[in-house]
């Protein structure tokens, strides 16, 4: 999160051409982002990652490309007047709960649909064990709220920074917006050479304090998605550096970014954004070949039902032929036996389980709710077979 300084001098060259590629940057990931929300069915229900995701990659290309232009506004030395300057003001207050919010769901769609543990939920619970005050369904319904408070207070703290509204309760600092971490812990005197106290530096903590509570999350949430990719994802990698870890190496650009003085930081803060946003997007491209992989290994079930149901059918020949050798065994027991009679019965059940086949083979399977009806249709069929068979016997 940076601002505008009126009295700095405007960007050199080198720092607009690198303003320039980083707007590019958050543009090529707002058409990603916005690619991967509209045409994947497993993002299209979260709201934060399919509208919210692509609208922040904007909002970052927008104060970029202001940044770039800062020095046509460092002509005027008074920003309250200009609205531009106070719509960027606003809109920049959302990236980090926008994030924040993105991560969460992300993290949080990933180990329900597979029903991993997650943060003391465990999905895969029964109706016997989620009795009582303390279940997964009232744990994931206060988890997702309270992330969704924090990102409201950071909101909200981002909006007071931005504006200064707390200049009646602490003291207004020129670098607040402007430097990272590193002037926080190295100033020792301020503007008039007096030395300072942490309650001085009140006003530039609270302007650091929403990117680093976003960090430490990132740094809890990619350690979930690492450990979810190396033990439990349907896509197998073969070491543990696998890209499930990219959310990871993309949280620590975040931090490096923030710890840069005031020369620095406006660059360097966006561009430790962009990366971090890189490798989100990368890991929301993993999370989807999951999530396919899932989807495939759930059809394949689907089909090995359909084929027992098959084989089932055809195994029942079997008994029918057994009950005919039994008929034919007691009628030849009789006395009297016709060989032309058995062997017409017998090819009239050879040539319905070639019938069978051939069906089985075209894709044209019984299904399970006319699977009794076929067979009771079938037994009677061959019992009058059987049965006719038998008494031409015993008359003969």
């Amino acid at each position: 999160m940076t601002f505008i300084d009126p009295s700095a001098e405007p960007p050199t060259t080198g720092m607009i051409t690198g303003y320039i590629i980083l707007v590019i940057a958050f543009l090529f990931c707002f058409l990603k982002a916005v690619r991967l929300g509209q045409t994947r069915s497993h993002y299209r229900s979260f709201f934060a990652i399919r509208f919210l995701l692509p609208l922040c990659c904007f909002i970052l290309a927008v104060e970029t490309a202001t940044l770039a232009a800062s020095g046509i506004y460092s002509e005027n030395k008074s920003l309250d007047d200009n609205v531009w300057i106070q719509i960027v003001y606003v809109i920049q207050a959302f990236e980090v709960p926008i994030l924040l919010q993105s991560t969460f769901e992300t993290c949080y769609l990933v180990h329900k649909r597979r029903s991993v543990n997650f943060c003391g939920m465990y999905f895969d619970e029964g109706r016997r064990v989620n009795r009582g005050i303390a279940t997964t369904p009232m744990k994931s319904f206060i988890l997702r709220n309270f992330i969704r408070a924090i990102a409201v207070l950071l909101l909200v703290m981002g909006l007071v920074v931005n504006f200064d509204l707390l200049r009646n309760v602490v003291e207004v600092d020129r670098l607040a917006g402007r430097a990272g971490w590193w002037p926080l812990f190295e100033r020792k005197n301020n503007a008039e050479g007096q030395q300072l106290d942490f309650s001085e530096n009140t006003h530039l903590f609270l302007s650091l304090l929403p990117t680093a509570i976003l960090i430490l999350c990132s740094f809890y949430f990619s350690a979930l998605l690492w450990r979810y990719g190396t033990e439990s994802s349907m896509v197998v990698h073969s070491s543990c550096w696998n890209p499930w870890f990219s959310l990871f190496f993309g949280t620590i650009f975040l931090f490096i970014g923030e710890c840069f003085s005031e020369k620095w930081y406006p660059i360097s803060s966006n561009t430790g954004f962009v990366l971090f946003i890189i490798s989100y997007l990368h890991l929301m491209t993993e999370v989807d070949k999951d999530m396919k992989a899932a989807s495939e290994f759930v059809e394949f079930l689907s089909q090995v039902k359909d084929t027992g149901d098959a084989f089932s059918v055809r195994r029942q020949p079997q008994h029918y032929n057994s009950t005919n050798n039994n008929n034919r065994s007691n009628v030849g027991a009789g006395g009297t036996t016709s060989t032309n009679n058995t062997h017409d019965a017998d090819e009239d059940i050879d040539d319905d389980d070639d019938a069978q086949e051939d069906a089985l083979e075209a894709g044209k399977l019984i299904q399970p709710k006319n699977i009794g009806t076929s067979l009771e249709i079938e037994m009677g069929n061959r019992r009058r077979k059987s049965f006719t068979g038998s008494g031409v016997v015993g008359k003969t």
